[in-house]
């Protein structure tokens, strides 16, 4: 099973049985559009059966339809090798993303002695892991990626 139609099977664990069995569904009746919009996606991810996007924006509850393109996403750039390129950086919240100074306050705040400086210094001698991006010549890191990196050296402070 493909991981965007198990993020499906999360959000709308009633569709399974439209979507497990590779045949026609014949009684889709009890469904409601939207939800026949997420089993032709999910049947998409599974069967390659043929989907149009319009259908997202004609029959998906506007709530939904971010949550369905995030799972094309997810199907194009981890479930297939149709995508080879990086997957997009999608930041939803601005405090994911951290500067030297808040991944130094971060460490701090896990025990460590850090300062912008030696976050600098940190990573020009490789010691950090690489940055998520670097705009004007600033690196940013994802907060997740900090976290990771303050875990695996809880016990040695750089």
């Amino acid at each position: 099973m493909k991981k965007a139609t198990a993020n499906l099977f999360d959000n709308f664990p009633n569709l399974e049985d439209y979507i497990l069995e590779n045949e026609k569904i014949t009684d889709a009746s009890k469904l409601t559009q939207h939800e026949k919009a997420m089993v032709g996606l999910a049947r998409f991810f599974e069967f390659n059966e043929a989907f149009d996007l319009n259908q997202l924006f004609r029959e998906v509850d506007p709530e939904w339809i971010p949550f369905a393109l995030e799972q094309l996403r997810t199907y194009f750039y981890e479930d297939t090798y149709l995508t080879k390129k990086q997957k997009p950086l999608m930041i939803k919240d601005s405090a994911d993303l951290l500067n030297q100074t808040a991944f130094a306050e971060l460490m701090n705040a896990h025990g460590f002695n850090m300062d912008s400086k030696k976050i600098h210094m940190q990573r020009k001698r490789g010691k950090l892991p690489k940055e998520t991006l670097v705009i004007s010549g600033h690196p940013y890191w994802l907060k997740e990626e900090a976290e990771r990196y303050i875990a695996a050296n809880q016990k040695t402070d750089t």
